[in-house]
C-alpha cells in the first residue's frame, strides 16, 4: 500500500465535513486570531530599595607637626659642641648647641667687676656727701652764732652810744663788725645749699653708674647664658643646620624643632567633599596597615583655578605614630544623597526627561523619576515608590504598553 494515502484521506475527509458543518467553518478565523495574539516579552526586575547612595574617594594627604620652629642663635660665636642630632627626642629647655663661652665669661666676669667698682664709688661719694653736708652745715651755725653776737653788740653800742658810754667812733666799728657777720653768715648759707645740690648731683651719677654697670653685667650673663642653645619646647630635632667649628651669628638659624606630642593631617578636597567631611567630623587614615584616626579641626577655601578646600586634622593620641613629613592616600565615603537605590541602567532618558519602566497589568510602562545622585553603577531616585519593582536590564527595543512576563529567579534555574 502506498504509505501517502492514510495522509490524503484523511485531509479529505476533513474538507468535506467543513463544506457540510457551516459552524466549524465559521469558528476557523478566530483560532487563527488566537493564534496570532502578541507574545509577552521575558524581563527581569529590580526592586527599589530605600537607602543612602554613598561613593568612595582619595587624596594626599601630609603628616605635619602641631607645632614646628627654627630656633636661632642668641648670641655670636663658635659651635663648641652640639649635643643632640636630627631624630633626636628632646623636652624643653634641654641643650642642643654649645658656643665657645671663653670671651663671653671673661666679659662676664669684668662686668661684674665693674659693678662692684661702681658700688664702691657710690658708697665713697655717699661719704663724701656727709662730710661736705657737715662741715657746711657747722660753717653756717658758727656763721649765725657770729652774726646774732654782732647784732646784740651793735644794739648795746646804740645803748650805750645814747648814754655817753661809747664813742661814735666805737659804734661805727661795731656796725662793720655787723654787716661783715651777715655777709659771712649768707656766704654760709650759700655754701651750705651748694653742698647739698653738688652732693645730690654726685649721689644721682653714682648711682646711674651702678645701673649702668649693672645692664652691662646683665647682657653680659645673658650673652654667657645664649651660648647654649636650647628646645624651646618638647618634640624631635627635624634639622641641625650648623657642625662644630663653624661661626653662627647672632639671629642665624641654627636647628629645627616639631612636636611630637600632636599630629595633623593636612589634605586638599573639592568643595562640597569638604563639606561633607567637615559635618563627619572624623577621617580615617591607613598606615602601615593601622587606620588613625584624625578630628578635622579647620577647613579654608583656595584661590585659584583648582578652588580646593584646604582640610586639617589633627592625629589622635595612639601608641604607634605616623613619622613626621609621611605622604600617603586618604581614602574616604560621601554620602552624596537619600533615596529610592537602582543600578544606573534601569534609568533611561527622553527628551531631557528621566524614566524607568514599572509593570502596570503585565505591560511596561513609563514612570518619570528625578536622579539625586550617581555614582559606583548606582542612583538615588525620587518620584518612585520604594518596594516598586523596575525592570532592570532594560531591553533595547522595549517600548511603554509591551506584554512583559517577569522571569523569576527561580525560573531562571
Amino acid at each position: 500500500m502506498n504509505k501517502y494515502l492514510p495522509v490524503v484521506l484523511l485531509t479529505v475527509t476533513a474538507l468535506l465535513l467543513t463544506a457540510c458543518n457551516p459552524e466549524v467553518a465559521a469558528q476557523e478565523p478566530e483560532n487563527t486570531q488566537n493564534n496570532t495574539q502578541e507574545p509577552a516579552r521575558q524581563v527581569r526586575v529590580v526592586t527599589v530599595e530605600e537607602g543612602v547612595l554613598s561613593t568612595s574617594r582619595s587624596t594626599s594627604v601630609t603628616i605635619d607637626p602641631a607645632q614646628e620652629s627654627t630656633v636661632a642663635a642668641g648670641t655670636s660665636g663658635q659651635v663648641a659642641n652640639i649635643t643632640q642630632r636630627e631624630g633626636s627626642t628632646v623636652t624643653n629647655n634641654d641643650v642642643v648647641i654649645q658656643l665657645d663661652d671663653t670671651n663671653l665669661r671673661l666679659q662676664a666676669d669684668n662686668a661684674a667687676l665693674a659693678v662692684e667698682r661702681a658700688r664702691v664709688n657710690l658708697r665713697s661719694a655717699e661719704l663724701a656727701s656727709s662730710e661736705n653736708q657737715s662741715q657746711a652745715r657747722a660753717a653756717l651755725q658758727a656763721a649765725e652764732t657770729n652774726l646774732r653776737l654782732a647784732e646784740t653788740r651793735y644794739q648795746e653800742a646804740q645803748a650805750l652810744l645814747t648814754a655817753g658810754g661809747i664813742s661814735r667812733t666805737e659804734l661805727t666799728s661795731l656796725e662793720a663788725n655787723l654787716e661783715q657777720a651777715r655777709s659771712n653768715f649768707q656766704s654760709a648759707s650759700n655754701a651750705y645749699s651748694r653742698s647739698l645740690r653738688a652732693n645730690e648731683e654726685d649721689l644721682a651719677l653714682a648711682r646711674i653708674a651702678v645701673r649702668n654697670a649693672q645692664n652691662t653685667l646683665d647682657q653680659a650673663r645673658e650673652a654667657l647664658a645664649d651660648t647654649d642653645i636650647s628646645a624651646p619646647f618638647s618634640g624631635e630635632i627635624a634639622d641641625i643646620l650648623v657642625e662644630e667649628g663653624e661661626f653662627i651669628g647672632a639671629g642665624s638659624p641654627a636647628f629645627r624643632i616639631a612636636s611630637t606630642e600632636e599630629q595633623l593631617a593636612r589634605f586638599s578636597v573639592p568643595p562640597a567633599d569638604a563639606d561633607n567631611l567637615v559635618e563627619q567630623g572624623i577621617v580615617y587614615i591607613p598606615y602601615n596597615g593601622l587606620d588613625y584616626a584624625a578630628q578635622i579641626i579647620r577647613n579654608s577655601q583656595v584661590s585659584g583655578q583648582s578652588r580646593l578646600v584646604n582640610i586639617t586634622a589633627q592625629l589622635y593620641e595612639s601608641e604607634t605614630r605616623i613619622p613626621i613629613g609621611t605622604v600617603t592616600q586618604l581614602p574616604y565615603q560621601l554620602d552624596l544623597a537619600e533615596g529610592g537605590l537602582l543600578p544606573s541602567g534601569a534609568v533611561q532618558a527622553e527628551a531631557g526627561s528621566n524614566f524607568v519602566y514599572v509593570i502596570d497589568n503585565e505591560r511596561a510602562q513609563r514612570q518619570n523619576v528625578e536622579i539625586l545622585a550617581e555614582a559606583g553603577g548606582q542612583v538615588a531616585l525620587s518620584g518612585i515608590e520604594i518596594g516598586r519593582e523596575v525592570i532592570f536590564p532594560v531591553p533595547a527595543d522595549l517600548r511603554a504598553g509591551t506584554l512583559v512576563n517577569i522571569i523569576r529567579p527561580q525560573e531562571s534555574d
